[in-house]
């Protein structure tokens, strides 16, 4: 049983966790959520996934306080599936820009599978099933998101590296779970220690999903001058043909390949602009192998300085 500190550590991961979902929900998931592109589908995902995991906190507060056997069940399912969304949400879309059914069918197997074993056999080999489950999961989540191209870098290393430590940490704990007496067990890997590693991983991964929207500072003048800007060229007749979500999700896509290309890329007039050697080509590269883009896709990219010059002409109005 949890003692009365880590009840209340969990108590604060929990608030945390909640206030964290909360602003990251109104900051970076809304404006982005409807997306028909890779990035709409992970953040639609992790939203879920930050939601089950703060109910999953929240019942593992009210277990340790006395719950009953019927509340850990509830809390270890939530934990998994959230952690196992996740997963999905960095796994490859279909061609719909949703999630693949068999991923999902496979991570709510599993939360059934953990949920079984919680309800059916000993704590002792139950927690055993669950790190096993959460060793599988983020170990397959750190190597999606190493391998990621089609999401923003830095939040993509943020959480490799997250998922890493915490796999880690779980295949440690499995191997110290047959040994209950000893004192790794009461202390590191303790349910205290477990909670206070399952919150510090949830918090990370926040910050990774945080870091979707960050901003990027404006070059300044010089640096300015050496920069190309790329564009979707003929916007209204992109629009007519594709559709205005497509179009909105091509220049979100391209935004996010500019970056990793450039990470100082800055956002343009339907576009992005960027310092990269023959931009154009290279981002039509980009899009092709990355993002799948197909042939005419690719060529509605063009050079859009002349439309920047004409933006930023006296008394042009600001991009």
């Amino acid at each position: 049983m949890m003692r009365a500190g880590g009840k209340m550590l969990l108590s604060i991961g929990v608030i945390a966790m909640g206030v964290g979902l909360a602003a990251g929900v109104i900051r970076v998931v809304l404006p982005r959520i409807g997306d028909p592109t890779p990035l709409g589908m992970f953040l639609r995902l992790a939203s879920v996934a930050g939601a089950l995991a703060v109910g999953a906190g929240a019942m593992y507060v009210v277990r340790f306080s006395g719950g009953e056997i019927g509340t850990l069940v509830a809390a270890d399912t939530a934990m998994i599936l959230a952690a196992s969304l996740l997963c999905v949400g960095l796994s490859k879309p279909r061609a719909g820009r949703s999630a693949p059914p068999r991923a999902l069918a496979a991570a709510v197997a599993l939360a059934v599978v953990v949920a079984v074993s919680t309800a059916l056999l000993p704590l002792s080999v139950s927690l055993i099933v669950k790190g096993a489950a959460l060793l599988l999961v983020s170990g397959a989540t750190a190597a999606l998101a190493l391998r990621n191209r089609s999401l923003p870098q830095a939040s993509m290393r943020v959480m490799g590296a997250t998922m890493i430590i915490y796999s880690v940490y779980a295949a440690l704990r499995i191997v110290v779970l047959t040994t209950p007496e000893s004192l790794l067990m009461q202390t590191l890997f303790s349910s205290t220690g477990a909670g206070i590693a399952a919150v510090g991983t949830m918090l990370m991964t926040g910050v990774a999903v945080g870091l979707v929207g960050r901003p990027v500072a404006r070059p300044d003048d010089d640096e300015d001058r050496r920069r190309t800007l790329v564009v979707i060229g003929d916007w209204k007749l992109a629009n007519a043909a594709f559709g205005t979500d497509r179009v909105l999700g091509l220049l979100l896509e391209l935004r996010l390949a500019a970056r990793d290309l450039d990470p100082s890329a800055v956002d343009g007039p339907r576009g992005v602009e960027v310092a990269t050697p023959s931009a154009v080509a290279a981002l039509r590269a980009r899009m092709r192998t990355s993002y799948g883009w197909r042939p005419e896709e690719t060529e509605l990219l063009t050079d859009g300085s002349a439309l920047r010059r004409k933006l930023r002409g006296p008394g042009a109005p600001p991009s």
